[in-house]
């Protein structure tokens, strides 16, 4: 797990190795075990380091990517250059070290995941007659791609982004993953084509101004949506989804972006329910096994709910014998609190348990920082939470934790998922069944059915001036026909906002942070083939989840029906600091209606918690970004 950055100059007028260190100091964090720089021109290959190389890389002469030279003293004349921030997990050798390059050095690469099925495409890969002289994951990326070009992302089970150069054709082959746990952005200019890890690597090193996109803006506070676009809220910086790939070609300097996977569509799945949920079972310990791999200790979030106590759960029967550090944020005396529920998964696997307990005053003092980590608005109080948590577990000397993130958008595990079933298959019965989980079904359904059928929208264009009222009303998301029809607009949308924040609150502490549920792709596919109505029986979410799950986990969790997740009491927080907001989104928000904010403040606050939220948290992250 690390950061990645890199430049391709079209002109002369590119600083090329000042602008990518800056590009790499401003990852750091996310591999603070070292870093390394490549640079090529048409007739020759530079590894260099900086003073943040480990000595061991400066002094090994053992691989052809040991940097000779140091990044002050490289003289100019390169087009092309990488650089990676190390977090050593795989391999902790000198061998770990990137950008790396094969026996031939025809090949270089800068990686940032994890292939957790390395080991066996290795094997594979040897059979064919390659040579791997690294126990890691990266060199295998590069071996495969030599084996089989583009198609070997389909032999990836995992997560990634990388940059690939293939000096015999003179392109550069970048990619991300299928879910989109990790991040690839990148710029095109006039000047130069350039990637990284994160927003704050382009605006940190001037590559580009920081700059809003102004309609971004506009449907993040109304709709809550981030990223959601092939465009961002910084102008000029564009992502590469989730399942993309992108092939640069440097004689032309043009670039072409290619899906190479989708969700399975057809319905292949005819077992029983208990041969379904025993298929379930096996795949799942698989996924946590595969994820198990590590030369590091890993440790996991426990929240009390279904999905963490099942991954605590599998990983004590895969590893009887050791205890796992296991990281929680309780909030004493709340409705929400999970710490009975955290406790009882703790004790059931024996787990040497952790918590933490974030307040007010803690959450407005680290604001900005936490904005900064995460590079852009946050939506929700949780995302503070899931930091805390982050940072707990780097106290504790983790740099590998497993998350249940992505069981809920596989198995059904939200509100609306059960009325995508009531509207696959509607019936008094299906209403009636689900009243554990959801008390007023009734109500939620036909409220539903009426935003469906008149494209009902929220009307916040009170709150902005006059000239930007136009962008007030939120969008109607439609639910979808079918329960799997949602399922996948769940997967291939709002889930990548989530493992977003994931990413950004693991690698703020240099933590490598692996989902189970939503990256194994053998899981996923299997998930996509059985019928929805399998996935939401007699009222109970997730039934296959549990049914595969019940002998790992506890009784008692097993049967809870309520979901929590990370939440935090944002009116409580925010009421004591109504001075301190309003000052915050006035001093940054030129769009906003300050007459009508501090006449309705308190009503917006207990009707609208999270519009005001997003409010706030925009103006804090313009601060923060406006400084570079």
């Amino acid at each position: 797990m690390c950061g990645i950055a890199g430049i391709i100059s079209k002109t002369n007028t590119v600083s090329l190795k000042d602008m990518l260190f800056d590009m790499s100091q401003a990852i750091k964090h996310r591999g603070p075990d070292g870093e390394g720089f490549a640079f090529f021109s048409d007739s020759k290959s530079t590894a260099a380091y900086s003073y943040e190389t480990p000595q061991v890389n400066r002094e090994s002469k053992s691989y052809l990517f040991n940097p000779v030279t140091s990044l002050e003293n490289l003289e100019n004349g390169y087009k092309i250059a990488f650089a990676h921030r190390r977090l050593s997990i795989i391999d902790l050798s000198e061998s770990g070290h990137q950008p790396m390059c094969d026996t031939t050095a025809d090949y270089w690469i800068t990686f940032n995941g994890e292939i957790y099925n390395y080991i066996e495409l290795r094997e594979e890969l040897k059979n064919k007659g390659h040579v791997f002289v690294t126990q890691t994951d990266t060199e295998v990326v590069l071996e495969a791609y030599k084996e089989w070009g583009f198609d070997c992302l389909g032999k990836f089970n995992g997560m990634f982004a990388f940059a690939l150069l293939d000096k015999k054709i003179n392109q550069i082959f970048c990619a991300r993953d299928r879910v989109g746990v990790k991040p690839f952005y990148y710029s095109n200019t006039n000047d130069a084509f350039a990637f990284a890890s994160e927003y704050k690597a382009f605006i940190k090193s001037k590559l580009v101004a920081f700059e809003i996109n102004e309609v971004q803006q506009f449907d993040f506070m109304v709709n809550g949506n981030l990223e959601n676009t092939e465009q961002s809220l910084f102008k000029g910086i564009h992502e590469l989804k989730s399942s993309q790939y992108l092939v640069y070609d440097l004689n032309s300097h043009n670039f072409k972006i290619t899906n190479y996977y989708k969700l399975p569509s057809q319905l292949v799945s005819s077992n029983s329910d208990q041969e379904i949920i025993e298929l379930i079972e096996g795949k799942l310990v698989n996924a946590i096994k595969l994820r198990l791999r590590s030369d590091v200790e890993v440790g996991s979030c426990l929240s009390g709910g279904l999905d963490s106590t099942i991954i605590a759960g599998i990983v004590k029967y895969l590893q009887p014998n050791k205890q796992m550090k296991l990281f929680t944020a309780v909030f004493p005396n709340e409705a929400f609190d999970e710490t009975n529920y955290a406790k009882l998964a703790s004790e059931h696997v024996s787990g040497n348990w952790k918590t933490v307990s974030p307040t007010a005053v803690e959450f407005f003092k680290d604001i900005e920082t936490l904005n900064y980590f995460q590079d852009l608005p946050v939506w929700s109080t949780s995302t503070y939470s899931q930091h805390r948590v982050m940072k707990l577990a780097a106290e504790n000397n983790i740099k590998v934790v497993l998350d249940g993130q992505g069981a809920d958008e596989l198995f059904a595990g939200y509100s609306h998922h059960y009325m995508a079933l009531w509207k696959e298959e509607f019936s008094f019965k299906k209403l009636n069944d689900s009243k554990q989980t959801i008390p007023n079904a009734y109500k939620l359904f036909g409220k539903q059915l009426v935003k469906d059928t008149f494209g009902l929208s929220v009307d916040y264009s009170n709150y902005f001036v006059e000239n930007k009222k136009h962008f007030g009303k939120s969008k109607n998301e439609k639910l979808a026909p079918s329960l799997n029809a949602q399922l996948a607009i769940d997967y291939n949308g709002k889930l990548k906002s989530f493992l977003k924040c994931e990413d950004r609150c693991s690698m703020a502490f240099g933590i490598e942070s692996r989902v189970p549920f939503a990256d194994d792709v053998e899981l996923v596919n299997y998930i996509f083939s059985i019928q929805g109505n399998k996935k939401i029986k007699d009222g109970v979410s997730k039934y296959l989840l549990r049914e595969a799950t019940k002998q790992y986990i506890p009784q008692q969790i097993y049967n809870r029906r309520d979901k929590i997740g990370f939440e935090t009491p944002v009116q409580k927080w925010f009421a004591p600091y109504k001075k301190h907001v309003l000052d915050v989104i006035i001093s940054q928000s030129d769009f906003i209606d300050k007459d009508y904010l501090f006449s309705n403040f308190d009503l917006l606050l207990s009707s609208k918690p999270n519009f005001l939220l997003r409010l706030y948290s925009v103006s804090v992250w313009k601060k923060v970004y406006s400084q570079f």
